[in-house]
């Protein structure tokens, strides 16, 4: 097959066997940084990162860095692109700080915390109709915050956030009202970095289904320290009441129990579980356990993934280490979760995919699919736990939009 023949194979079939070119080819990766990161709301920063005035962080809409920060003068929240107008240098290289200005390093241009450019040295060079008023830092088309959870779009025509967000959001005001007054980011981040698509983590992030194979490893440890065998295993087989759901609009969640039952039943995989699902809000966010999750792609083969524990604010310190010590065993640099994850679910794929094996070159994402209940009038779909309804959830918002004539 040649491979203008094989540029015209349909991506996904109607019975849901998924072609592996969407993981390696870079021409559909970047076709995805301007339809999908192009067109939808991304998170990019949750406002306890930026409490004060003059706090800022750096951040990333597809591959464009972004500065997110907290004005000094009157406390607003601003989200700009991390590029000096003179020469195009990042002009802010920290993760996180505080600052009342950005001061490009190359050539001085220097701009306030509002991104406005209040200094250029030897001004005089550019002429009488230089406009320093037009040359500030630009900011994005749409930058809108839902109970502190920060998003921005590239697209100023955009439906408003709540809107976009739909079904996801009885989920998303779980998180917001976690403890008194709501969960805060103050940890931080630790990052991962992997050799793969970017859509091998969010498959993952909801698929109940690989967890008892491949964190058995994990499984053997609970049994050693309890003396009894997790019922992860029992309750992703026959569980009524775990089921995942495709929530419309790409977003998809699985949930440990009904939402309405929140606490009645734990995950029981000795992590933190101040959440009782895993919810993926389409393209590149997740909550997981008890921490968020930003899915960053940098190219068709490499992906940044950022795990920002998520702490109640009102919570004692006795509360918050166990949060931090559970997400540390578990999802931390020397845990036993992310490194499987890693090794078994994104490095032997993309070794699995990475060359056209015809008519072997397909994935299959249709477990379930005989079985899963559609509400029209909720715009939802319901599978048992370990179907892959989640993941036709984010893969139907994705070929939509990547199949999308309107340019």
């Amino acid at each position: 097959m040649t491979t203008a023949e094989r540029a015209k194979e349909p991506l996904i079939t109607d019975d849901w066997r998924v072609s592996s070119r969407i993981y390696r080819d870079p021409t559909i990766f970047a076709r995805e940084l301007s339809r999908v990161f192009g067109r939808t709301w991304v998170f990019v920063a949750h406002e306890s990162e930026i409490p004060t005035g003059g706090d800022y962080k750096t951040a990333y809409i597809g591959r464009q860095p972004l500065i997110v920060n907290r004005a000094a003068d009157d406390g607003a929240i601003n989200v700009m692109f991390n590029r000096c107008r003179h020469r195009g240098s990042a002009v802010c290289q920290r993760e996180f700080g505080n600052a009342n200005f950005f001061r490009c390093a190359y050539h001085g241009w220097t701009y306030n915390s509002a991104g406005e450019l209040v200094g250029v040295p030897f001004d005089d060079g550019y002429g009488p109709d230089f406009d320093k008023a037009a040359m500030g830092l630009v900011h994005v088309p749409r930058a809108e915050s839902y109970r502190g959870f920060v998003f921005v779009s590239l697209d100023p025509s955009i439906e408003p956030l709540a809107d976009y967000l739909g079904n996801a959001r009885r989920y998303l005001d779980f998180i917001a009202d976690i403890g008194v007054s709501g969960p805060e980011l103050v940890s931080h981040a630790h990052k991962l970095v992997y050799r793969g698509n970017w859509k091998l983590q969010i498959e993952n992030t909801i698929d109940p289904y690989h967890f008892s194979f491949t964190h058995k490893s994990w499984l053997d440890i609970l049994k050693d320290r309890t003396g009894k065998s997790s019922p992860w295993v029992k309750n992703v087989r026959t569980n009524p009441d775990w089921r995942g759901i495709d929530l419309g609009g790409g977003h998809a969640v699985h949930e440990y129990g009904r939402l309405e039952q929140a606490g009645e039943n734990a995950h029981a995989i000795g992590i933190g579980e101040l959440i009782p699902f895993n919810l993926n809000i389409f393209p590149s966010l997740a909550f997981v356990g008890a921490h968020l999750r930003l899915v960053v792609p940098r190219s068709v083969d490499e992906t940044w993934v950022y795990l920002y524990p998520l702490l109640p604010k009102d919570a004692d310190e006795h509360v918050r280490d166990r949060i931090l010590r559970d997400h540390e065993i578990f999802y931390g640099p020397a845990g036993f979760g992310s490194t499987d994850d890693i090794e078994v679910g994104f490095d032997r794929v993309m070794r699995g995919i990475e060359g056209s094996a015809s008519p072997a070159d397909w994935t299959l994402m249709s477990r379930g699919l005989d079985r899963e209940v559609v509400d029209e009038a909720a715009g939802i779909r319901i599978g048992r736990s370990s179907d892959e309804v989640p993941q036709r959830a984010y893969l139907r918002r994705w070929l939509g939009l990547m199949e999308d004539c309107d340019e």
